[in-house]
């Protein structure tokens, strides 16, 4: 589906709901055991689900599980949210691995994020 950012905005604030954004980064080396640590930094962000529909599939396109999210682009205290990447998850009582990040900007302004997710 494709919406207008006052579509999203009105989407976001009368149907989105709030969600953690979970950023994954690696940590420190542990030379004992030879792996990496992982560092999460949880945010709660508001979002919008929807799935994907007939305009949008292609026969390779998209996989079992997988939906569409907009994220808002601010911080229920304002500030920016991070930006998502394919590393981070969503956690709405799932979790969901973020596969890949599209940013609808206007200039240089970041308006939304929108992800696919996968169950």
């Amino acid at each position: 589906m494709a919406f207008d950012t006052y579509t999203l905005r009105m989407l976001l604030k009368e149907h989105g709901m709030d969600v953690v954004l979970r950023k994954v980064d690696e940590g420190a080396y542990n030379n004992d055991t030879g792996t990496i640590s992982t560092v999460n930094t949880d945010y709660t962000v508001r979002a919008y689900f929807y799935d994907f529909n007939a305009d949008t599939l292609l026969p390779t396109s998209i996989q079992n599980g997988e939906r569409r999210v907009v994220l808002s682009a601010t911080l229920p205290n304002g500030s920016a949210t991070p930006k998502p990447n394919a590393t981070d998850q969503i956690i709405n009582g799932d979790v969901l691995d973020i596969v890949k990040v599209f940013e609808v900007k206007s200039g240089n302004n970041t308006l939304f994020y929108t992800l696919t997710v996968r169950d």
